[in-house]
């Protein structure tokens, strides 16, 4: 069940680096998004389901019943200067 977890953090982590490099590159004038509607398309959708995923993580954060897991969430960003 672990290695489920990893995986689906492998696979946000990614999704966010794709949206953050298509935006990038549409910044840029690499790419135009009307010429890329099929991309642009799914990346939007991967953006929506990507903030969706993200709000109910943190809204099943603030849940009281996962006080200990918020707890060592914030003990982690405190290690790294947050």
């Amino acid at each position: 069940m672990d290695a489920i977890g990893r995986l689906a953090n492998a696979f946000w982590i990614l999704a966010v680096g794709a949206i953050a490099l298509y935006g990038f590159f549409v910044l840029m004038g690499a790419i135009s998004p009307t010429d890329l509607i099929l991309l642009t398309a799914l990346m939007g959708i991967l953006a929506i389901l990507a903030a969706v995923h993200f709000i109910r993580v943190r809204r099943a954060l603030s849940d009281h019943r996962h006080d200990e897991l918020a707890r060592s969430a914030h003990a982690m960003r405190e290690r790294r200067g947050f």
